[in-house]
């Protein structure tokens, strides 16, 4: 069985906030949850994310923690504060996984880079089916 097809499960189509400022890193992420049947909502940077958030409302955000033009942490709580609603659940991604990163991401889901595309879309869609 193809990964496309395992992957890929019935639910309603959900919309996922990719945001990433490593164009390689944001695409495979991007193309692997819409092979799972996610609607892929990419940004490369945090300001490009907020203005996104804004027009898709995602149902979730998958968020690298250190962007160029802003933190991670601050767009989310950006992102969550204009919501209406419930807030949006953030998925933090990180290459970094020194205790300091750690703690200041916790409780936060987090995935430590290299992870599987099985661990993202999995993670997603546990994320998805919470909000």
């Amino acid at each position: 069985m193809p990964i496309a097809e395992a992957l890929a499960e019935r639910q309603p189509r959900r919309t996922v906030l990719v945001v990433d400022d490593d164009d390689e890193n944001r695409m495979a992420m991007a193309r692997v949850l819409s092979l799972a049947g996610f609607e892929v909502v990419p940004a490369a940077s945090g300001a490009e994310a907020l203005e996104l958030a804004r027009a898709h409302e995602p149902d979730v955000v998958v968020l690298d923690v250190f962007l160029p033009d802003s933190g991670g942490l601050g767009v989310a709580r950006e992102v969550r504060r204009e919501r209406s609603g419930p807030p949006v659940p953030v998925l933090f991604v990180t290459g970094l996984s020194s205790p300091a990163v750690r703690a200041a991401l916790a409780p936060a889901p987090v995935l430590f880079k290299p992870f599987t595309r099985l661990d993202l879309v999995s993670r997603v869609r546990a994320l998805a089916r919470e909000h």
